[in-house]
């Protein structure tokens, strides 16, 4: 009986850690989700940010253009006003040996402002020097616009720099805030269950040892009750003598042997049930003692996966963070490209426009060095091991061990434990230390496999988060990128090299590469029966869709 009720406690407490452990997930998913959400609406102000200010340099290339065309029509009319000013000039000239012959009284006989050629010339030389002049102020007011537009572009690219820095800074923190954040909540649950663990072992060892204590009493009590019969029966048995000397009769003889002989089976009786109740305390603190050797060889193995999990993910973040300085990279090369290619065009405009005038722009900056060369990839994986069976196959060897052990313990270990167990009880439970089983270390293969769809769960991750929105697409076609088919290729390469796939050439866009799910989810041979099982196929298949999303949202951007 006693037996059955340890089981059912053991399985109650294994209940509630489960329980507590879907519960302390849910949390932590909830406060992840939180943090997704405000990382999200933190990026979605960047993004409307940055869009604001695409949107005001359109306006400055406009009205950039705008004073180009009202310059060139400045420049296309004073060249206008030149030709006919020396046209009217070379008239003028014309006309000068013809003033002295001409009579005195001629300005007076043509009074008529349309006959007189000299008044006729003096008006048109000076209709001709006043647009000249406006001509000239406009020219030098739409200069001014110009210098003025020109360096107020720069200040608003050298701000859209800085935002673009600081976003990409905040992203960093963000990541290692939620790395933070997660490292803390996984030390918090490993605390509050050990602290259970500790709590329900405590009240095992306090329930057992009250019901020791009450056996002890109740034993204590019967052998006072044995003393005090067996001194009757002695006293009883002296005046039974004292009769005999006297010559009493042989009834009152044989009375007192048959009391005498059911005393004795009495006593027989109730030293069988004494040693029956001795030798089933033994065998349950046995039993207690097994279990309690199974739970901490099952806590170490647990611990040793964690601590390999957790080297897993410090290589998987490595791994990103290599990745995330590689995409850096090729963003500052495009944009390099693009400040050439612009710097460029510019200078080619304006040595068409003016041929004779220097060129006023700087020389353009040396290219950036090459990106580092890519990680090399992890070695395929052959063989996939499931965490939870090998827990289970090691909960049955332990199980078989002791139960193989159980029948060849004899009467006197019996003894030699419960007294341990009581003079431990007294001075006070220090549990001797257990050998541990030597750990099965996982290969090579299945850490490399692993650390591989950790990187692939956290770049999926990182282009959800990256997902741009309509605007950020339409800049994007506004503004085309020229690169090459070239560096196409060795970004993809690349890519491909840190994602782990071995194919060179690139596939179609309508058609992404999907993900197998039976080499990525190591859960997809067991049966869905369990919770947490089912908890974490949906997780899986949660992961493998934002990939694939992520996949497709990259061939349609190239």
């Amino acid at each position: 009986m006693w037996n059955l009720e340890a089981d059912e406690r053991i399985s109650d407490f294994e209940e509630e850690n489960i329980l507590s452990s879907e519960d302390e997930r849910d949390i932590e998913c909830e406060i992840l989700e939180k943090e997704r959400d405000e990382a999200n609406e933190k990026l979605s102000r960047m993004e409307e940010a940055s869009a604001q200010l695409l949107k005001e340099l359109d306006v400055l290339e406009m009205q950039f253009q705008i004073e180009r065309s009202c310059r060139e029509t400045a420049e296309a009319f004073a060249l206008k006003v030149n030709k006919d000013f020396k046209v009217l000039k070379r008239q003028s000239q014309a006309i000068l040996p013809l003033i002295p012959e001409m009579p005195e009284n001629f300005s007076i006989l043509n009074l008529d402002p349309e006959a007189d050629p000299s008044s006729e010339l003096v008006s048109e030389e000076e209709s001709g020097e006043d647009p000249l002049l406006m001509s000239q102020n406009q020219i030098r007011e739409l200069q001014s616009s110009v210098d003025r537009l020109l360096g107020e572009k720069i200040q608003l690219t050298a701000q859209v720099e800085l935002l673009k820095k600081e976003k990409e800074d905040l992203k960093d923190k963000l990541v290692l805030e939620v790395g933070e954040k997660e490292a803390l909540l996984r030390k918090f649950s490993k605390q509050s269950r050990t602290v259970n663990k500790m709590k329900r072992v405590s009240q095992l060892v306090t329930e057992e040892f009250t019901e020791m204590s009450q056996k002890l009493e109740i034993e204590q009590g019967l052998r006072q009750h044995a003393e005090v019969f067996a001194h009757q029966m002695l006293v009883k048995q002296q005046e039974i003598q004292r009769q005999i000397q006297n010559a009493e009769t042989e009834k009152q003889l044989k009375q007192a042997l048959s009391q005498v002989t059911e005393i004795s089976k009495a006593l027989e009786e109730i030293r069988l049930c004494y040693q029956n109740q001795i030798s089933q305390t033994a065998a349950q603190d046995l039993n207690s003692l097994s279990d309690l050797a199974a739970v901490r060889t099952k806590l170490e193995i647990s611990e040793k996966e964690k601590s390999e999990i957790e080297i897993q993910l410090k290589d998987s973040q490595q791994s990103v963070n290599a990745l995330q300085e590689e995409i850096k990279l090729l963003k500052n090369k495009q944009r390099e490209m693009e400040q050439l290619s612009s710097i460029q065009s510019n200078q080619s405009n304006e040595a068409n426009e003016n041929p004779a005038d220097p060129p006023s722009l700087v020389p353009p900056p040396p290219p950036p060095p090459p990106p580092p060369p890519p990680p090399p990839p992890p070695p395929p994986s052959s063989a996939v091991t499931d965490p939870l069976k090998a827990l289970r196959n090691r909960k049955k060897e332990g199980n078989n061990t002791t139960q193989a052990e159980k029948p060849a313990i004899t009467e006197d270990m019996k003894a030699r434990a419960v007294d341990e167990m009581m003079e431990r009880i007294k001075k006070g439970i220090v549990l001797k230390p257990i050998l541990r089983t030597p750990q099965v270390s996982l290969p090579l293969e299945q850490r490399s496999e692993n650390r591989k769809s950790a990187v692939l769960e956290l770049q999926g991750m990182l282009d959800c988060m990256r997902r741009p929105g309509p605007r950020r697409v339409e800049s994007k076609k506004r503004f085309s990128r020229n690169v090459g088919e070239a560096e196409l290729q060795m970004v993809l390469q690349r890519r491909r090299r840190a994602m782990g796939d071995e194919k060179v050439t690139p596939p179609s866009p309508s058609k992404p590469k999907a993900v197998s799910v039976s080499s990525s989810s190591p859960w997809a041979g067991e049966s869905g029966s369990a919770p947490v099982l089912r908890r974490l196929q949906q997780n899986r298949e949660k992961r493998i869709s934002r990939i694939k999303a992520s996949e497709s949202i990259i061939w349609e951007e190239k």
